[in-house]
């Protein structure tokens, strides 16, 4: 696969040599041992591709918020540990159009990365306590979550809450596979 093989609506996971990175990791395959998954692939963030005037971009949650990203300019093709994932029935002209403004709406709600999920996560996995729950939803998503409701967007009937969405969920929704892995 190559780059130019990427379409709208395709997801990325990916992962960095950083420490919260993997940390990330840590905490997910500790949560997925917890709930009985596969933990041997685990990617520590997630991004949802869209191509806009023949540049590629990735919509995902960062330090500022819900942002559209060149990916060319924060990712190597070559050398970054990442997948690609795509939804199973491909996304109709409408579908595709949909997938793009909703990134692009998303990216008017939410203005700053919300760091404290990952201290929820820290509390749920390692103490047992759930401070998840609803009221900023819109405004603050962390990467995970931004994705599944990318998804959940363009099929409502096949998601239910995506709060407290993790990678798991991602990795192994039946309604998308992995179409590409890289060498890493």
């Amino acid at each position: 696969m190559d780059l130019k093989d990427v379409k709208t609506g395709d997801t990325l996971l990916v992962n960095a040599d950083t420490f919260l990175s993997r940390t990330i990791r840590k905490v997910m395959k500790k949560w997925g041992k917890k709930k009985g998954y596969d933990t041997s692939v685990l990617f520590s963030h997630a991004a949802r591709f869209v191509w806009i005037a023949d540049e590629l971009y990735v919509f995902e949650s960062v330090d500022n918020g819900y942002q559209p990203r060149i990916f060319s300019r924060h990712y190597d093709w070559e050398t970054t540990d990442f997948a690609v994932m795509r939804r199973k029935e491909e996304l109709t002209e409408a579908e595709t159009k949909q997938t793009t403004h909703f990134c692009l709406h998303l990216d008017t709600l939410s203005v700053g990365y919300q760091y404290w999920n990952f201290i929820q996560w820290l509390l749920l996995v390692y103490l047992n306590i759930n401070t998840f729950g609803k009221g900023d939803r819109d405004r603050f998503e962390y990467c995970y979550e931004s994705e599944m409701e990318a998804r959940k967007n363009l099929n409502p009937d096949k998601y239910g809450d995506v709060d407290q969405t993790d990678i798991f969920e991602l990795l192994y929704d039946p309604n998308y596979k992995v179409i590409y892995k890289s060498k890493q």
